[in-house]
């Protein structure tokens, strides 16, 4: 009687059980026993699965536990046993959820792709097309992503794709989807955390190394949106507090028009702007993926020939862009983190203070201090000659700039002068203010002068 008592009475006709062994019993051959199944194999595999779960296990109970403790997919469950995975396929949903989300590490680094475009343009066909590209290995699409809809975020019958592609997503829905702006951001962090984040009726732990969202929202828009920039009820543009904050996490936006694709790239993340809010176009193509695959039709070769012409060189443009990530030895961090912990005394912090000169030039605050060059809110990597470049000639034509005017405020200065005190009297005022003026900035013109290579020593 119960679960398994069959296979006990087949076991028992060869008296192979250590138990009739004991006794004495005669141990028959397997030949002799006369059956209308592989029972031999049947036994094996009852002996394999007490061994790997611990006892007897239905099979529909040891696919639930495969999925739930071994990983396995819910493509494989369905390809192993149709009618088993349609009678549980709810509960395979939610215990391979549970898998991803308690046993499956976030990659390193995510990027997020945001796709805009009027309606009939192919955006959802770009956004699968995009995904092709970039896991060329994958073959097939349901292994490679993973689509939800505006009905659809609780990622029920997500596998654990690489890619996810959010479909139909503007601002405001994102936002109510993800329960807020901090949720959200976690969501499409670039380097993620490895942690649940909260969505419509569940919790999940995303573990897609690229995000796909594509709207008919124009790109300022749907980003400002994101970053909380909204209209109110009198009209009024209220600004967000830190718009860089979403810019910071789309570093690639496609614009799709009716027989043209425009490729932007934020220059934040290839090292070429301080400013996160800055994209230029990286390429513009004419093209359009809806056209692709509604001429090809079945022809998926054809279609897949033509989408990757389309998209020629945005893999590489990727990596480029993923290897721009900073990746610091042990050595260099050690380096980098020596002083942490050291007090810092009063005396220090007021030097600190002592500011010589303030040369703003966009985003870049230059302070010249008695300790040397501070650069605020810009990072210039060594290996960024051109920024470098570009930053250096901006802080010369600025110098030579501010030059100019304080020797056109010396003469006006000359002129008040003369007329009110006479020649010799503003000669010796001049020579004396003039000194004091220059003094304050001499330090500068002989330590940094007009060397790239000592400004940024």
């Amino acid at each position: 009687k119960g679960h398994g008592a069959f296979l006990d009475c087949v076991q028992y006709l060869t008296h192979e059980s250590e138990k009739c062994q004991k006794e004495g019993k005669t141990l028959y051959e397997d030949s002799e026993i006369i059956a209308n199944f592989d029972w031999r194999k049947e036994l094996n595999e009852r002996e394999e699965n007490r061994l790997k779960y611990g006892g007897d296990l239905s099979k529909k109970d040891r696919m639930l536990f495969d999925v739930m403790y071994l990983g396995k997919t819910l493509k494989e469950c369905r390809e192993e046993d149709k009618k088993l995975y349609m009678d549980n396929l709810e509960k395979l949903k939610k215990f391979r959820l549970e898998y991803i989300s308690s046993h499956m590490e976030v990659p390193k680094n995510r990027i997020n792709i945001y796709v805009c475009g009027g309606g009939g343009v192919g955006k959802d066909v770009a956004s699968r097309a995009i995904a092709r590209c970039l896991y060329p290995c994958i073959e097939n699409d349901e292994d490679l992503f993973f689509e939800l809809g505006c009905d659809n975020v609780s990622y029920e019958g997500c596998d654990a794709q690489p890619v996810n592609i959010l479909s139909d997503y503007r601002a405001y829905t994102l936002l109510d989807a993800y329960k807020g702006r901090e949720n959200l951001f976690k969501v499409f962090d670039s380097h993620p955390h490895n942690s649940r984040v909260n969505v419509k009726f569940s919790s999940i732990k995303p573990v897609n190394a690229v995000n796909i969202v594509n709207s008919v929202e124009p790109k300022d828009k749907f980003l400002n949106g994101l970053a909380g920039e909204y209209k109110d009820k009198s009209g009024n543009i209220r600004k967000a507090e830190d718009k860089a904050q979403s810019y910071r996490r789309f570093p690639i936006i496609f614009e799709l028009e009716e027989d043209t694709i425009t490729i932007y790239v934020n220059q934040y993340f290839i090292n070429k702007s301080a400013d996160a809010t800055e994209y230029k176009v990286w390429k513009k193509v004419k093209g359009n993926f809806g056209k692709i695959r509604k001429a090809f039709g079945n022809n998926e070769e054809k279609a897949r020939f033509y989408e990757n012409k389309l998209l020629n060189g945005f893999a590489e443009l990727v990596q480029e862009i993923m290897a721009n990530e900073p990746q610091q030895s042990d050595e260099e961090l050690e380096e980098m983190f020596k002083d942490y912990g050291e007090e810092i005394t009063e005396e220090e912090t007021q030097n600190t203070k002592e500011e010589i000169e303030k040369i703003e030039i966009g985003d870049c605050v230059f302070y010249y201090t008695r300790n040397g060059l501070c650069i605020d809110d810009c990072i210039i990597p060594e290996n960024c000659v051109e920024k470098r470049s570009e930053i250096f000639d901006k802080f010369i034509a600025e110098k030579k700039k501010r030059e100019e005017a304080k020797k056109q405020k010396a003469k006006e200065e000359e002129k008040k002068k003369t007329a009110l005190k006479g020649i010799d009297l503003h000669a010796f005022l001049y020579g004396f203010d003039e000194t004091v003026e220059e003094n304050k900035i001499d330090d500068l013109d002989k330590d940094y002068g007009n060397n790239e290579d000592d400004f940024f020593a």
